[in-house]
């Protein structure tokens, strides 16, 4: 028998990532996808393949499986990717080795990731819901599989390639055998039925711990993602978006804040355990209690006695009195390589190819220190050039610009053989939404984001949802430094350039004609005039539009001046929401006021 290549992917990933209302929905369905391929990559190896990507070797300690964000080490596991390539030597049977590979992958999901959550949620669980259940188990994981024998290695993976890409074109839709039948579906996942029982004969201990509402319905696989862990180990959102927050109040206000934390303690509000992460070391509690309008909700979800508002205002109430009350937003770091099919097609040997994986995996790596260490955030999942995580407001530009400059270095060297303009880039999105958002919503955002970013490539991406209404969103190819672009809109909205004025220039475009429009001719002059007109009269003297960014030729193209004047409005109002973020003592804030 020949040798051959093997191909294996697992699914599905997307969709299901992003059915997720909890930070922990959305951790632990993007980790457990690693740990499948995890378990993926332990079946092939052990029957004898030999791994192209991911770049790993038998005995290698990140094949041991690992439930929880840590290993037993502190540190944490690092991220297996969805596919899988494999040469397999002459003598092993590719489609044997393909077959035992799922069933490896089926065990371990159903025996050591199912079994406990189902276990350990008894109290939750409708009465003889074991059918159901072990269908919407057993009917989860997609694996397919493609084999060709190893002739020229370049052809033989593009075939593979190929070949799979048409396989998921087909979708299988087996009705469902087992049914609970009046019942509701899944808040997560509308497919599938819920297993949980009526809220009044729920174990009130097991709601309070996973955080389930009363209204909420999950389904086998929703159950998992919530269960899944220690609940304590997964950092809620809003804790990241207040992480630089925290940070101010322990330089501005630290009796203030030590206070609150001896209040938290007793009260006994949620804890955060992940002491390894400086988004949660100053304040291990569930952040909202800072949040006034979140004090009520607090109290009732994690059911604490007492006054919340009477509470708030005597523990948290002091803080505000130093530092101006946190901006509920975060933002959703969404990242992509560019052109990585590209290269990887002009790496033309395996060897090539492990180097290369083995780049992505140290990349991977840097990311978590860049994100987490760094810059107070969180990450959720780092395979190789595709990460996501939640950064706080006012260290997201400075994260983003890290993370591309440490992928740009990394394809340098991994890259060699290719030109300069060959290698891959990386596309950012950020998509800043409010902390009360869904975790799928905030998802949805980032990706958008990131879709923008990729509509230049190697660029930069921001849309800001505001939940008074209205979204905002610029781009910029990293080229033209979208982050030094971005720090001096900051710089002149914190300085001379009232936000009114950039509203009001926005209101000059509204009344103008649109580019394209018959009667649209001659209307350069008209709103060169008309902003240097507006920016004429800040308060504090004149500003020029050279000084605000803007570059105002009466005698260019109506069409090129409007959108550049139009994004110079979308870069300010982006700019401002950074700007809204930055923690501010509140003694300053009056003294500007006054």
């Amino acid at each position: 028998m020949t040798a051959h290549l093997l191909l294996v992917t697992l699914g599905p990933v997307q969709d299901f990532i992003a059915q997720a209302r909890r930070t922990r929905d959305l951790w632990y369905g993007s980790h457990l996808l690693s740990e499948l391929g995890r378990a993926a990559a332990r079946a092939l190896l052990d029957g004898g393949a030999e791994l192209v990507f991911p770049s790993l070797k038998r005995g290698d300690a990140e094949l041991a499986p690992c439930l929880a964000p840590l290993r037993p080490t502190g540190t944490p596991p690092r991220n297996v990717a969805n596919k899988l390539l494999a040469e397999v030597p002459a003598g092993v049977d590719p489609r044997e080795l393909a077959r035992r590979t799922r069933q490896s992958v089926t065990d371990f999901w159903r025996n050591e990731v199912a079994a406990p959550v189902k276990a350990n949620c008894a109290g939750l669980l409708a009465k003889n819901v074991d059918t159901v259940w072990d269908e919407q188990i057993d009917t989860f994981v997609e694996l397919t599989a493609s084999w060709l024998p190893l002739g020229d290695y370049v052809q033989t993976r593009r075939k593979l390639e190929q070949a799979v890409a048409g396989r998921k074109l087909l979708r299988d839709f087996s009705p469902w055998r087992q049914g609970r039948g009046n019942v509701p579906k899944s808040s997560l996942d509308g497919g599938r039925e819920t297993v949980l029982s009526p809220p009044q004969e729920r174990d009130r201990r097991l709601v309070g711990t996973y955080r389930i509402a009363d209204g909420e319905q999950l389904d086998a696989i929703g159950l998992v993602k919530r269960a899944g862990g220690n609940p304590d180990q997964f950092v809620p959102v809003i804790n990241v978006a207040l992480a630089s927050w925290v940070e101010a109040a322990s330089r501005l206000a630290p009796s203030e804040l030590e206070a609150l934390r001896q209040a938290c303690h007793e009260h006994r509000v949620a804890r955060v355990t992940r002491t390894d992460l400086p988004c949660a070391r100053p304040f291990p509690f569930d952040a909202s209690v800072l949040l006034a309008s979140r004090w009520r909700a607090v109290f009732e979800e994690q059911g604490l006695e007492g006054d919340a508002e009477a509470w708030g205002r005597t523990h948290v109430g002091p803080l505000f009195e130093k530092i101006a009350e946190p901006y509920p937003y975060v933002a959703c770091l969404v990242a992509d390589g560019d052109h990585m099919g590209r290269a990887i097609d002009w790496l033309g040997s395996a060897a090539e190819h492990r180097a290369f994986s083995e780049a992505l995996a140290r990349f991977a790596g840097n990311a978590r220190d860049v994100v987490e260490q760094r810059h107070r955030g969180v990450l959720v999942y780092a395979g190789g050039d595709d990460i996501l995580a939640f950064v706080p407001l006012p260290e997201a530009l400075s994260c983003a610009d890290e993370l591309r400059k440490g992928f740009t270095e990394v394809m340098a060297a991994a890259c060699r053989s290719l030109a300069a303009q060959e290698r891959p880039t990386l596309s950012i999105g950020l998509g800043i939404g409010h902390v009360m958002e869904s975790m799928g919503e905030l998802l949805a955002l980032g990706r958008q984001a990131e879709r923008e970013a990729k509509r230049d490539r190697n660029a930069l991406a921001v849309i800001v949802d505001k939940r008074s209404g209205g979204s905002r969103s610029w781009r910029a190819r990293w080229d033209d430094d979208p982050i030094g672009a971005l720090r001096e809109a900051i710089g002149l909205l914190e300085g001379r350039l009232p936000s009114r004025k950039v509203f009001e220039i926005e209101r000059i475009l509204a009344r103008l004609p649109e580019p394209g429009e018959r009667d649209a001719e001659g209307w350069a002059r008209v709103l060169a005039l008309e902003v240097r007109r507006s920016l004429a009269r800040v308060e504090g003297g004149s500003l020029r539009p050279e000084d605000a960014g803007l570059a105002l030729d009466p005698n260019a193209d109506y069409a090129a001046l409007h959108a550049h004047v139009r994004a110079w409005v979308g870069r300010m109002l982006v700019a401002r929401t950074f700007a809204q973020a930055t923690p501010r003592e509140r003694r300053r804030e009056e003294e500007t006021a006054t």
